[in-house]
């Protein structure tokens, strides 16, 4: 959790601040959070399904991408999204350029890139594709190809 220790509020789509708490602090303390309109922070070892009864107490979601290699984000923001409905934001925080089509396709619906990416032209990595090769929750208009 070291890695998103920096992230204690985030901005919501109507640029308001929310304050977030760490998966483990929801999870011990649900009952007086549930109650506050907090945020949640989640890493890719949280286990989602323990908070899948909770979603309606979530005021937003934030997803830990700093690991490049770890995958487990994009199925995060699918289940909570498209399988669960989730109706708050899920926003990936802490992201590489090269995540975003991913995160996007798969429920994400805004992110936080690292800070050694920021300034950088997002639309090359956001509509870089024109086809995919497989189904996912939000194909972004990409033709589906086989």
């Amino acid at each position: 959790m070291d890695k998103i220790k920096n992230h204690l509020s985030l901005i919501n789509k109507d640029y308001e601040t929310i304050n977030l708490v760490t998966f483990d602090e929801w999870i011990e303390n649900f009952e007086t959070l549930s109650k506050l309109g907090v945020g949640l922070i989640i890493g890719p070892d949280d286990d989602i399904y323990l908070i899948k009864e909770q979603l309606n107490f979530i005021e937003l979601i934030a997803l830990d991408f700093n690991n490049f290699d770890d995958g487990r984000g994009y199925t995060q923001a699918y289940l909570l999204s498209k399988r669960w409905k989730y109706a708050g934001e899920i926003i990936g925080i802490n992201a590489h350029l090269d995540q975003l089509q991913f995160m996007i396709r798969s429920g994400i619906t805004s992110y936080q890139l690292l800070e050694a990416y920021q300034g950088n032209n997002e639309q090359d990595y956001t509509n870089g594709f024109s086809m995919c090769y497989q189904a996912a929750a939000n194909n972004n208009g990409l033709a589906l190809q086989y």
